[in-house]
Formats: structure tokens, C-alpha cells, sequence
């Protein structure tokens, strides 16, 4: 792209509401468009014939594609179907050093999960294509229908990641005996299918530009560069397809860093359309900047959320980006802390407390940080000694999510803590077990997940280290996310 256009592209990815959220905590899958970025630019520069040393490039892109692969198991699937097929088209001819330098970092990559494997008769990887094959058939679709519904995530997708807004939504098609189709749109698609048909209509329009340049284009160099992310946004696609029912926001990802060659390939042809180039790259630019402004305007309504959380019930629309049912931060996390530990240094008992995973996991993580004897609520059995809390949602039906304790439980006090509220539980004498836990004792592991060994387990084929987390406290939790639905 031209020097002003690839700025005013780097300028709306900078701001994308999209990309700023996904980069604000810390998740494999959130360094995806980096190292994805990094390969894609050494896989360029190496087949390119600009640079001395190709195969030096072509090492550093599989190392970066290396680590992406295991950042996501669609990233996992993805990278090596795209270079293969890449590689197919486009026959590049690196040296046998540069091809063995590159299996080698493939290896030494993937030694720690190959190790892993072997030890454990490859259960991750049965587990692996087991979860796949649930994603892909749990919803009884026929492929048309997960097709245009799969279009119909990439042009919702499309609309947030570029301008911030996330109430777009588009009629949804089933098949109907015979091959026909049935399109319904009930009251909360026909509120935002204007939105969507203009984004549709956007998207469509920018495939077709890219489309266009990437037959007219005669530089090999600008060829490449449009075969790679074309084929790429192909693969990632054609993955997504069978999944198109159960895609989440963060496999965007895999993508959404190259929607913005489509847009860049738009603002060319629009430019080329008008009269007078000068007059189009205004066009272009005060277009740019209004998705920047659009993508800005989220960010500020999305973070003044986040700074009334702790102290108010903060009502927010459906998240179309991180799928958050509330705004929660961490200084809110903190004073949930610090009123537990509270509680536990007055009355010397350990903290038994439990929430939505999310919620849960950090808190936890939080407590221990601090030396807090703590334990999962309902998990290890009711003690005379301890502080029982339930954390849940200020504006969930909190009598739904008391319900199942009440058995067991008298109700406390209730504290507020903004989005959140700490529920105090007073154990009834006839459910008590004993007069206080000894966390002295190993806990017994029900998990029925594949081991993960570290090193020093894997040399000594101990088995010890494996999560807490087993079977039970997943059935705890899908009950805790049941509840606050």
C-alpha cells in the first residue's frame, strides 16, 4: 500500500476496540496477531528475492509460526495448511540448511509436547480431535447452513473489529425440506440488520477489491504479499466453517489482523474511482478516520464502565469482544481480597468462597498470593471453622443462585462490592463435618483431564503435579455459569 494509506491503516488497527481489549490482560491466544504478523512478514521476505539471505528469513518465519501454533488449536490447524498449500502455489527455493534449520525449530518447538505425548500414550492429542469433533457436531446443522452462518461471523466480526460497534446483527438462515431456505429476523435482529446489511455490503465490496488487485497486480513482490493474506483468510475461513455455530470472538484472532488488507485494498479502489487522486485520499482518510473515531468512542464508553464498576452495578449492553456478562477489574478483584482476608484474620478461619470461574480462579490466585488458607466452597466439605462467601453478579437473580445453598447454608450479610456482590453463608450445624480442615493433607486429584508433566515430573514419571481442578469442581462451575445466565 501506498506510504499515507498503510498509515491510516496502522492508525485504526492501533485503536481498534477489538485489538486494545484482547491486548489489556494476559492469554495465549492474545499474542496470536503478533507472531502471526511475524511470520506472515519473514515468510514474505524470504520468497520476496529481495534479501540475501532467504533462508535465514524463512527460519525466523517458521520459528514465529512455530510459537503461534501453539498459542490456539485453530492456529494449530491453520499455519501448517496455509504453508503447505503457500508453498504449493508458490514454490520457493531455500537451500537444505534453511529447510533443516527449520524442521529443527519445529522440533525443538514441539519437544516439550512430543515428550509429553509419549509419556502419556498420546491422551492430548485423542483429547485434542475428540474436542473437535464435539465443536464441529454438537449443533445439527446441514454445511450450507454453517456456511452462511459463518459468513454471516466474519461480517459481524468485521463490523467491530473496524469501527467498535457491537450492536450489528443479521438475519439468520435455515434450510427447510426440499433445499430452500427460511430467513428469520425476530425483534433483536430487526433493531440492528441495518448496521449489518451496510457492514455485509462493506465486506462484500472489499473482498471484490481485493479480489481485483490481486488479479491485475504484475509486481511479484505486491503478488505475494496479496496470495498470502487471500490464502490465509481461504484456510482460516474454510476452519471456521464447521465451527460456525460455536465461534467465539477471540478466534478473530486467527484473522482479524488481515480484514484490514481488505479495507486498505477498498480505500485503493475507491481512490482509483473518483476523479482526481487527491480528492479520493481525502475521501479515504476522513472514511480512516472515522472508524478510528468510531473505534474510540467504544474504548471510552467501554473504560468509563470499568471505572464505575467497583462502587456501582454497572449495566452493560451484550460483549460481542470478550463475551463479559459484567465489567470487572482488578482493583475490584483487590477489594473482595482484601474484605475476605479481612474476615479470616478476625475470626482465624480459613476463606471458603466461590464464584464464576473467571472470578473465582483470580481470587483464589489472589488469596494464596497473600498466604490466605482458602478452599473452593462446597468442594472439601463444611467445616465449623471457616469463612463461607459466594461471589456472584450485583444484578444476577440472586435468589436463583442461593437456592442450592440454602440446604446447607443460612444467609448472611450481603456486600456490595459494584458489579459484584459477596454473599456471606453461615453452615448449618447438621451439615458440619468437623471443627476445622487440615490443609496440611495432599488433596486427592479426581481429574479426568490428560496429564501435563513439567520437566522434572516427566524424568521421574511422577504424576503428582497435576491440576486440583478435577471433574467435580468442573461440574461446580458449570453450575455457577448456569446460574448467573
Amino acid at each position: 500500500f501506498p506510504d499515507w494509506l498503510s498509515v491510516l491503516l496502522t492508525l485504526v488497527f492501533a485503536v481498534s476496540e477489538y485489538f486494545v481489549m484482547y491486548g489489556r490482560f494476559a492469554w495465549n491466544p492474545n499474542m496470536l496477531p503478533f507472531f502471526l504478523l511475524l511470520g506472515m512478514y519473514g515468510l514474505l521476505r524470504a520468497v520476496g528475492g529481495e534479501v540475501r539471505h532467504p533462508g535465514r528469513w524463512f527460519a525466523f518465519s517458521v520459528f514465529a509460526f512455530t510459537l503461534a501454533t501453539q498459542l490456539h488449536f485453530l492456529a494449530f490447524l491453520a499455519i501448517p495448511t496455509f504453508l503447505v498449500i503457500f508453498f504449493l502455489l508458490r514454490r520457493p527455493k531455500f537451500s537444505l540448511r534453511a529447510w533443516g534449520a527449520a524442521l529443527g525449530i519445529v522440533i525443538i518447538g514441539y519437544l516439550p509436547m512430543l515428550l509429553n505425548e509419549w509419556a502419556s500414550g498420546g491422551a492430548n492429542t485423542k483429547e485434542f480431535f475428540a474436542a473437535i469433533t464435539e465443536k464441529s457436531t454438537k449443533e445439527d446443522h446441514v454445511f450450507l447452513e454453517k456456511f452462511i452462518r459463518n459468513i454471516t461471523e466474519h461480517t459481524l466480526a468485521g463490523l467491530v473489529i473496524m469501527t467498535g460497534f457491537e450492536g450489528g446483527t443479521l438475519p439468520s438462515v435455515k434450510t427447510v425440506g426440499g433445499g430452500g431456505l427460511v430467513i428469520t429476523c425476530q425483534t433483536k435482529c430487526d433493531i440492528g440488520k441495518l448496521y449489518g446489511l451496510i457492514a455485509a455490503s462493506v465486506f462484500g465490496l472489499a473482498v471484490f477489491a481485493f479480489g481485483f488487485l490481486y488479479l491485475r497486480e504484475k509486481e511479484r513482490r505486491k503478488k505475494d504479499f496479496l496470495l498470502a493474506v487471500g490464502l490465509w483468510l481461504i484456510v482460516t475461513f474454510g476452519l471456521f466453517t464447521p465451527l460456525a455455530y460455536g465461534v467465539a470472538p477471540r478466534f478473530f484472532l486467527l484473522s482479524g489482523p488481515f480484514f484490514f488488507v481488505l479495507l486498505g485494498c477498498l480505500g485503493l479502489i475507491v481512490v482509483r474511482a473518483l476523479p482526481g487522486r487527491a480528492y479520493g485520499r481525502i475521501v479515504v482518510a476522513l472514511l480512516f478516520f472515522m472508524l478510528a473515531g468510531l473505534n474510540l468512542s467504544s474504548l471510552t464508553h467501554r473504560f468509563d464502565e470499568l471505572s464505575r464498576a467497583k462502587t456501582e452495578p454497572v449495566d452493560s449492553p451484550p460483549d460481542r469482544i470478550l463475551k463479559e456478562r459484567i465489567r470487572v477489574t482488578l482493583e475490584q478483584q483487590l477489594a473482595i481480597v482484601d474484605f475476605l482476608q479481612a474476615r479470616s484474620r478476625v475470626q482465624g478461619y480459613p476463606v471458603y468462597m466461590f464464584s464464576e470461574p473467571q472470578h473465582r480462579r483470580a481470587l483464589k490466585y489472589l488469596l494464596e498470593k497473600r498466604g490466605v488458607e482458602n478452599a473452593v466452597l462446597g468442594y472439601d466439605g463444611i467445616y465449623r471453622e471457616g469463612v463461607y462467601y459466594l461471589i456472584v453478579r450485583a444484578q444476577s437473580d440472586l435468589e436463583d443462585a442461593l437456592r442450592k445453598y440454602r440446604a446447607s447454608y443460612d444467609i448472611g450479610t450481603m456486600t456490595p462490592f459494584g458489579t459484584l456482590v459477596a454473599i456471606e453463608l453461615l453452615p448449618k450445624e447438621s451439615v458440619i463435618i468437623g471443627e476445622r480442615q487440615d490443609f496440611s493433607i495432599p488433596k486427592p486429584s479426581d481429574s479426568k483431564a490428560p496429564p501435563r508433566y513439567t520437566w522434572n515430573e516427566y524424568f521421574s514419571r511422577s504424576k503428582s503435579g497435576t491440576s486440583e481442578d478435577g471433574s467435580t469442581l468442573d461440574k461446580l462451575e458449570d453450575e455457577a455459569n448456569n446460574q448467573s445466565e
